[in-house]
């Protein structure tokens, strides 16, 4: 295993914590929101 490729994974789990904590900071944001700008039900994001 190269340098790059320790870098290469590295960047890789970094990219899906950013997205984990991207749509963590999405719900706790719309916590209270109950609706849609169209009017249906919030959904949370996964």
């Amino acid at each position: 295993m190269g340098l790059f490729s320790s870098i290469n994974i590295a960047s890789s789990g970094m990219t899906a914590e950013r997205l984990r904590s991207d749509v963590i900071a999405d719900n706790i944001a719309n916590a209270s929101t109950t609706r849609t700008a169209e009017g249906g039900p919030f959904r949370r994001s996964r």
